[in-house]
């Protein structure tokens, strides 16, 4: 098997029963050959097509092609050669899938807005909270320690007037302290789960409970709370435009693959 047609089988058989091919029972490797037969014949033929053009591959696409591959070439243990070779295949395929796409036509304005119209409420910005952190790193040895500093500083907050501020830069172990602990608008998502889910029941002007994690003892500070509010007609366009335009790459994509499918 060449390099391309060996990495493609490593991947499928990861992805149905997370293991080498040479790792799987004989009923399993056969199974994955009958599954695998198929999608190289696909494979081929999309490399085929791309060859015909001869097309000449970017620096952006092959080095997008690269760093999305690398993890699993270094994983399934091919040489520095056969990395090259499937990184090639790889580029092809990309290459060749962006001109199909290219075919599919843009959809109208009155497209856009009957779309929009019919589903504007999933055009929403997020509800977001202002805040401010301070975190205090634990290791096994001054675990019990770093908690009673922590409620410490909870209680100079609440009850010695201290600013928040003034103990993140004093105190803080996080990237924030130099600023006073501002971590800005938050939106859900970005954080710790234990710490996104302290933030977001505070009103503004309220501090967590100290929280833990899996790196140390935090607090969190709401300063304000940007609730979840409609996105403007003129924000929201752009983005059903590129949804359908996506919808039609998507849809131009599995018709001309059906196509070599059939030939």
């Amino acid at each position: 098997m060449l390099a391309w047609q060996r990495f493609s089988q490593w991947q499928l058989a990861h992805k149905l029963w997370n293991r080498a091919p040479d790792a799987l029972s004989p009923e399993r490797q056969r199974a994955l050959e009958r599954q695998l037969a198929p999608q190289l014949r696909l494979e081929q033929a999309v490399a085929d097509a791309a060859l015909q053009h001869r097309p000449v591959l970017s620096d952006a696409l092959t080095a997008a092609v690269t760093d999305a591959l690398a993890a699993e070439l270094g994983e399934a243990g091919f040489s520095a050669v056969d990395q090259q070779a499937v990184i090639l295949h790889h580029t092809l395929l990309e290459w060749q899938m962006a001109q199909v796409s290219a075919l599919a036509a843009e959809p109208t304005s009155e497209e856009v807005d009957n779309w929009y119209l019919r589903h504007a409420d999933r055009f929403c910005r997020p509800e977001q909270r202002l805040a401010r952190h301070l975190l205090l790193t634990v290791d096994d040895e001054d675990a019990a320690a770093v908690k009673a500093q922590i409620l410490t500083l909870r209680d100079k907050l609440t009850r010695e007037g201290e600013t928040f501020a003034a103990l993140a830069e004093r105190y803080s172990q996080c990237p924030t302290a130099m600023e006073g602990g501002v971590l800005g608008w938050v939106s859900r998502g970005l954080l710790f789960a234990p710490l996104e889910q302290a933030l977001f029941v505070l009103p503004p002007g309220a501090l967590s409970e100290p929280v833990s994690s899996e790196i140390g003892w935090h607090l969190l500070l709401c300063e304000a709370v940007r609730p979840e509010t409609p996105l403007a007609r003129e924000e929201a366009l752009p983005k059903v435009f590129q949804h359908l335009l996506h919808q039609r790459q998507k849809q131009q994509q599995r018709v001309w693959l059906r196509s070599l499918t059939d030939a």
